[in-house]
């Protein structure tokens, strides 16, 4: 009986913790983000730790926004293989391939939420 239990646990636990992970349809494609460069106004954080890139989007009926720090790579370059991975009910993550060029890594990781 135990094992039943068990086993409807862990059957149950999978469905549903991907509720909103699978799905991403929400999310704006990456076609249509846009990146401008971006610099924190922070005090407390200093240079160059406070510039990256702005990135905003409309998509669904919703503005999209997100923002990455500490770093001089646009994720929308295609290099990346930029894509949506996730969606929690407010915000879309997205993922791509790691770049590895000049000794330096850059991993890809970008969440845009929706205003």
């Amino acid at each position: 009986m135990f094992k039943t239990i068990g086993m409807a646990i862990i059957v149950f636990g999978a469905f549903t913790s991907n509720a909103f992970a699978s799905d991403v349809s929400i999310c704006p494609k990456v076609s249509e983000i846009k990146s401008s460069p971006y610099t924190s106004s922070d005090p407390n954080i200093p240079a160059p730790f406070n510039e990256g890139y702005k990135y905003t989007a409309t998509a669904n009926g919703k503005t999209w926004e997100g923002v990455t720090m500490a770093t001089n790579d646009d994720y929308l370059a295609s290099k990346y293989k930029l894509k949506a991975e996730s969606y929690d009910g407010s915000i879309c993550s997205y993922g791509g391939e790691t770049v590895v060029e000049n000794g330096e890594t850059a991993v890809p990781y970008l969440k845009l939420k929706a205003s």
